[in-house]
């Protein structure tokens, strides 16, 4: 009797355990993800100037740059699927709104971009990098939310 108890305690101790090291992994993983999104934002804002300057002549860069656009919004909707852990929802919140007002702004962007009218100064006149700039000032607090 006294073996089935000691084999029944251990069998809980193991299946808490493992519990607790799923949550720690899905912890880690949330944050590897969004530190992955924020990182490609910010290369989109990166890459953004160039290839709307590019695109003014030239068909295949301004394909390009709808690709570009079009990539950044599939990467959008990944993040609005991500399920943020309990101590991340609060911050998840206001990442999920910077989001939602760039896919608005990426949204504008490929129409124009493929009505062949984006133009430097369209895309200045965006708040685009305005929306990149508020999204990459969280990456620290999700960097720390992951240590």
């Amino acid at each position: 009797m006294k073996i089935y108890a000691l084999t029944l305690v251990l069998l809980v101790s193991l299946l808490s355990g493992c519990s607790a090291l799923d949550n720690v992994n899905q912890s880690v993983n949330y944050v590897s993800s969004v530190t992955a999104y924020i990182n490609d934002t910010s290369d989109l804002a990166q890459q953004l100037p160039d290839l709307t300057q590019q695109s003014l002549n030239d068909p295949q860069a301004r394909e390009q740059l709808t690709q570009q656009l079009q990539n950044a919004q599939q990467q959008i909707n990944t993040f609005n699927q991500l399920e943020p852990p309990a101590f991340a929802k609060e911050l998840h919140q206001q990442l999920s709104g910077y989001s939602a007002t760039l896919g608005t702004e990426v949204n504008s962007l490929i129409d124009q971009a493929q009505a062949g009218k984006l133009t430097a100064q369209s895309l200045n006149n965006s708040q685009i990098f305005q929306t990149i700039d508020q999204i990459n000032g969280l990456l620290n607090q999700f960097q720390q939310l992951g240590q």
